[in-house]
């Protein structure tokens, strides 16, 4: 009899535990289960319940999922105080069918709850780990598991298989930017070859959507839409045919519109032998160190002038193929591609031959504690045949951008019609735990030239002898963190753009607790890192006056979390144009929130 009640106990007792943990799951609230009192208990059992028939429950469905569990809890405490009850009353009666007996059975104590609870639980987790386990020596059947769970994954909502052969991430990233406090000397807004006036704004740098992720363990893909980008029904600027200054730029905030156009939209087969991976779609042509790392990673509000000027006609993006491939230990990476350099923003070209081919080559001399301390070193090189409509368009804007990119401010500028062009990009990163140096020198060769337009020239192309034109930039930046972070890197170009510098994570994400007085520290101030970096631009050759530029910009940023955010940058300028009367200096402050997910 007293070893019926016992397992009676028991049973309830693990019920209890296991309808406490779907309460759990379905709502966080305190423990709900008590245990009995030794408290004097009446020597008669009552009558209810009747051992070893359940407790009736009602049979309505329940509204609410957490009231039900918390009503069956209740209805189990309240049975196990009874059968307690009866226990203790028997424990004290006379023992009629076991005269012998001279001793009582304790009642199931606190540890004794918890070591069935416990055990019970640990069963469950054995059993768990040994499918896993056996799942796992077992393989995956491709294609076999569908049911995608989510969770939050390298700071992203990915949904995936339990055996990761498809994996879903649906994001976006968007950038509002300030100008503020924007100055040029009169000469370089008026003069002759003038750039127009510098202006306080405000603009969407970038709005984008996408959706990438693998199916079938080897495909991947990308799909990404800008939704900032702009279509003007005028012109940048008009030159006054007398005095050759700058008139009033036909683009203004009336003819300019919002037109979303692709930017990362490909497919990709990957772990091929040999070449590794194929790429088909509109995509980065690989080359360039700033025009490989990703937007949401960048360490000022834009990237270097040679970036401008040779690679951002389509925003950095081509359409075309990319294969690529790395060594084992991933110290190694090499990329090459085909792609038509269209001169628009829509992943779209006509024309007849007008291919451009690139290629790129990494490696990591050295490289100890995860990157932290490490030495990249690149060499990327392109050669363009025919180029699209003939036509190769190097302009530099100021650093900051005040508006939408028909309103912006060129401070150099040399479209060129002619043949063909060649560059060659060798580049360099450094990470020194918080300290980074990186650096990038551009040159660039274009043949055939027989007309150009410049800030000189208006919207008019100027006849000239076929003549080659070359050009270069160079940056170099420095990045310290104040609270001790680096800049992680990724090494190799599987599902991303190439060899590059990555997302900051900071050590400890910026939180604040107001009035949590001694319970801890109520503050965490984020990532924040200083930089400088220095451009300079030469568009000035071979009769062709482009400009001369020279930039310095000064950053602090300020990572709340490894999604969020907020840069400042201070920009000076100085530009200067042979022939023309437009030398001088230009400068303002700028400030973008970045988020992504």
């Amino acid at each position: 009899m007293l070893r019926s009640l016992w397992k009676t106990v028991g049973r309830n007792a693990l019920c209890g535990a296991t309808l406490l943990a779907g309460a759990a799951l379905v709502q966080a609230q305190d423990t709900l289960l008590s245990i009995p009192q030794r408290t004097a208990v009446p020597a008669v059992a009552p009558r209810n319940p009747v051992l070893g028939q359940p407790v009736a429950t009602p049979t309505a469905a329940p509204t609410n999922e957490a009231a039900d569990l918390k009503a069956r809890i209740d209805r189990l405490e309240q049975q196990n105080r009874e059968l307690m009850e009866m226990l203790k009353g028997m424990q004290k009666a006379p023992a009629a069918t076991s005269p012998t007996s001279s001793s009582t059975t304790n009642a199931l104590s606190v540890t004794d709850v918890r070591q069935i609870i416990t055990g019970y639980f640990a069963e469950q987790e054995g059993q768990k780990k040994a499918a896993e386990k056996a799942q796992i020596d077992t393989g995956y059947v491709v294609g076999k598991q569908t049911t995608l769970s989510g969770n939050w994954k390298n700071h992203q909502p990915w949904f995936e298989t339990a055996d990761s052969a498809f994996r879903i991430h649906v994001g976006g990233r968007f950038q509002p930017d300030w100008v503020f406090g924007a100055t040029a000397d009169n000469a370089v807004t008026t003069g002759k070859g003038g750039t127009g006036a510098f202006q306080e704004g405000f603009n969407f740098r970038r709005a984008r959507l996408q959706a990438d992720g693998w199916i079938y363990e080897v495909i991947d893909f990308f799909v990404e839409y800008d939704f900032a980008n702009q279509f003007s029904s005028g012109q940048p600027f008009t030159v006054d045919p007398k005095t050759g200054a700058v008139a009033a730029s036909r683009n203004t905030d009336a003819n300019t519109f919002g037109v979303p156009a692709p930017t990362d939209v490909w497919a990709g087969i990957n772990y091929m032998p040999v070449v590794g991976g194929l790429r088909i779609g509109n995509l980065k042509a690989p080359i360039g160190l700033d025009h490989l790392t990703s937007s949401r990673y960048l360490d000022f509000l834009e990237r270097s002038t040679g970036f401008d000027t040779y690679y951002n006609r389509q925003n950095g993006f081509e359409p075309g193929f990319m294969i690529f491939n790395y060594t084992e230990n991933q110290r190694m990476s090499w990329q090459v591609s085909a792609t038509k350099p269209n001169n628009t923003l829509f992943g779209w070209t006509t024309g007849g031959g007008e291919w451009a081919y690139t290629g790129r080559i990494t490696a990591l001399p050295w490289y100890e504690d995860e990157g932290r301390r490490m030495i990249h070193v690149g060499l990327g090189a392109r050669f363009t045949d025919h180029m699209d409509q003939g036509r190769a368009n190097l302009n530099a804007r100021w650093l900051l951008r005040e508006g939408g990119p028909n309103l912006q401010r060129l401070v150099a500028q040399a479209n060129l019609f002619g043949d063909s062009q060649a560059i060659i990009n060798p580049e360099f990163f450094m990470n020194l735990g918080p300290l980074s140096v990186q650096a990038e020198y551009i040159a660039s060769r274009v043949t055939g030239v027989t007309s150009y337009i410049t800030q000189l020239t208006g919207s008019t192309p100027v006849p000239v002898s076929s003549r080659s034109f070359a050009s270069q930039t160079a940056y170099v930046q420095a990045l310290y963190f104040l609270t001790g972070e680096h800049r992680p890197y990724s090494k190799s170009a599987l599902h991303g753009s190439g060899a590059a510098p990555t997302r900051v994570v900071p050590n400890r994400n910026y939180f604040w607790v107001p009035g949590s007085g001694g319970n801890g520290n109520p503050f965490s101030a984020g990532a924040w890192q200083v930089g400088v970096r220095y451009c300079w631009s030469d568009l000035n050759d071979n009769g062709i006056n482009g400009g001369i530029v020279n930039e310095v910009t000064l950053g602090l940023n300020w990572f709340l979390n490894p999604n969020m955010k907020i840069q400042w940058n201070y920009d000076m300028g100085h530009r200067k144009l042979i022939g023309g009367t437009s030398d001088g200096y230009y400068s303002g402050f700028g400030m973008r929130m970045a988020f992504d997910f």
